[in-house]
């Protein structure tokens, strides 16, 4: 038998093992890519689930209603700063959804919530709860010198308005009511 032949074909066989392992690692990291992927859906899935379940709480309805229908009065009465200055946070009427928007706004700023699939759904009522919010929290800093305060709800308003705008200039659509366009600041300013 010929020693060289048989160096070759066990060189060959080699190759072919080390061709074949190879095959089979890419293809487990493939599977294990797409498991990790799959648990982040999962987890970003149940986190969204709990943050509309905190966006159904009555306690958050009533303080966006609140901010909606009754806060841009409120805050022109005589007073009203004294009362931002000597009121508890915790009792103030818009407290629950101030609160639940700067949890968000933390949650997806640092990447543990992705903005997109959230602003898809709720990218209107955050931007138009904080056009309202604006003022109080411009007030707020002042009267607690502090120019962080609320930072959190006011960078998530603007990375939704950030994704409604692209969202609109790529789905077109016109306004029943005015055979225009539709615009998101035609609808909430």
């Amino acid at each position: 038998m010929n020693w060289e032949a048989l160096s070759a074909i066990a060189t060959a066989l080699t190759g072919l093992v080390i061709m074949f392992t190879v095959i089979i690692g890419v293809r487990q990291a493939r599977a294990a890519l797409d498991q990790i992927g799959e648990t982040h859906r999962a987890t970003q899935l149940d986190g969204m689930m709990r943050i509309f379940e905190k966006f159904d709480e009555p306690q958050f309805i009533a303080a966006r209603l609140y901010i909606m229908n009754v806060l841009p009065a409120r805050m022109l009465e005589p007073g009203f700063e004294e009362y931002l200055r000597t009121t508890p946070y915790a009792d103030f009427p818009w407290h629950r959804a101030l609160s639940t928007m700067e949890h968000i706004g933390v949650f997806v700023r640092m990447g543990l919530l992705e903005g997109e699939p959230f602003y898809y759904n709720w990218g209107n009522m955050i931007i138009g709860t904080w056009i309202n919010l604006a003022p109080l929290v411009k007030l707020s800093r002042e009267v607690t010198d502090n120019p962080y305060l609320w930072k959190d709800t006011e960078w998530l308003a603007a990375d939704a308005e950030r994704f409604i705008q692209t969202y609109i200039a790529e789905n077109p659509r016109i306004r029943p009511s005015t055979g225009q366009p539709y615009s998101l600041d035609a609808s909430l300013r």
